[in-house]
């Protein structure tokens, strides 16, 4: 099978500016509230990258209203999967080093 993009939704909370910008840099949608779930999906004729933002938020919805009632923010991230690795390993080393801080809670290719 070939992947087009490699998804994730990463939850953090109580991080340094720094490393929620290093979070957010690829990030296509910020969540911090539960209203951010509901209030942001339109279909059009398009297929494009918002459309791929409601169907990822559809996919995780439980999850991410999970971490959101913890406290934490959640982003979603669509890296290219040809690029991917290295954005995937750095993600993966700050959930190791920064423990329940900063969590990748979903991880898909698609």
């Amino acid at each position: 099978m070939t992947y087009k993009y490699t998804i994730l939704a990463v939850a953090y909370k109580d991080v340094e500016p720094e490393v929620e910008a290093k979070i957010s840099a690829f990030s296509i949608r910020k969540i911090d509230e539960t209203d951010d779930l509901t209030n942001y999906c339109t279909y059009g004729r398009q297929f494009d990258q918002d459309s791929r933002v409601c169907i990822y938020l559809d996919w995780y919805q439980q999850n991410i209203l999970k971490y959101l009632g913890n406290g934490y923010k959640v982003v979603l991230l669509d890296v290219p999967f040809n690029s991917n690795e290295p954005i995937v390993k750095a993600l993966n080393e700050i959930d190791i080093e920064l423990g329940d801080k900063v969590l990748v809670i979903e991880h898909d290719n698609i």
